[in-house]
């Protein structure tokens, strides 16, 4: 029998979908991000609020949080935001036609589904989170404050610029918003970096970059 399965796994490893069979990083931040994220969530531990994911995709980031706040105590609601079905066309359309991007944006992170994301959370024995499938340009986001600890993950200007002054209004003292995609040398993504610039500056908050992308915001 082992030998068997020796050899199936052998063929797995020579097939052309050997990525699907054999383990891959597949976070879309680095081991010091997410340990700076987890950080975050300590240091909000006993901040008044929830947590929110404001473009979580299919939840990878989720499922690392979440066991994080498992083994940590932390006993807060989570509330996880997105479309669940990839960039809104109008926020697309403003990156094209008024930030010269490439339109080829706008067919990254399509294949998802909510129920596919909360399948996922029910998978891995996940409770706590309660997702909502919005575009946030038509959503309250302040009704679910306040906050503890946001991590803001939308990519493009017109959400972010939408997204930032609602949550900060409902940020807790010494709550922390995560802000990212906030690296100028990423010109697909340079959308963020740019609300997150005109948001610090407007309120006269300190410009804080950490591990390369990671916006910082504290109140």
């Amino acid at each position: 029998m082992l030998l068997i399965r020796k050899l199936i796994r052998e063929l797995q490893f020579h097939s052309p979908w050997r990525r699907y069979f054999f383990p891959r990083y597949s976070y879309n931040f680095s081991p010091n991000q997410l340990c700076f994220l987890t950080k975050c969530l300590s240091e909000t531990k006993n901040v008044n609020g929830i947590i929110a994911e404001i473009g979580c995709e299919v939840g990878r980031t989720t499922i690392f949080l979440n066991k994080f706040m498992d083994e940590n105590e932390i006993d807060k609601d989570y509330l996880a935001i997105d479309t669940f079905s990839g960039f809104v066309s109008e926020h697309v359309d403003y990156e094209v036609n008024k930030r010269n991007k490439n339109k080829r944006i706008k067919k990254h992170f399509r294949l998802n589904s909510k129920r596919w994301f909360d399948g996922t959370m029910k998978q891995n024995r996940i409770s706590r989170v309660k997702s909502i499938q919005c575009d946030i340009n038509n959503f309250d986001l302040s009704s679910y404050g306040p906050f503890a600890f946001v991590l803001l993950d939308v990519d493009l200007y017109i959400p972010m610029k939408k997204a930032l002054p609602e949550i900060f209004s409902s940020l807790s003292e010494e709550g922390i918003i995560v802000v990212d995609d906030c690296d100028p040398n990423i010109d697909e993504w340079d959308g963020s970096y740019q609300a997150y610039k005109e948001f610090v500056k407007e309120k006269n908050l300190k410009f804080d970059i950490q591990y390369k992308k990671l916006g910082i915001i504290k109140k």
